[in-house]
């Protein structure tokens, strides 16, 4: 389990960076007035694939209500 605990924090603080670096990018094709929408569809799914990242390690982290 602490193997599995410690992939699922090197994943989480990847897809934080990529979330703050996919965020950059959009400001700047704003600023620059270009289109924005394929960094603007990676944005979503790595924010959604962080949630799911996190909701998991949550998991792992709470004891099991059913023992």
């Amino acid at each position: 389990m602490d193997r599995n605990l410690v992939l699922l924090n090197r994943n989480i603080a990847r897809l934080r960076r990529d979330v703050r670096m996919q965020s950059s990018e959009i400001e700047q094709l704003i600023a620059a007035d270009l289109d924005c929408t394929p960094a603007a569809q990676r944005l979503m799914r790595a924010q959604a694939d962080l949630v799911l990242f996190i909701e998991k390690r949550e998991r792992l982290m709470t004891p099991d209500a059913r023992e």
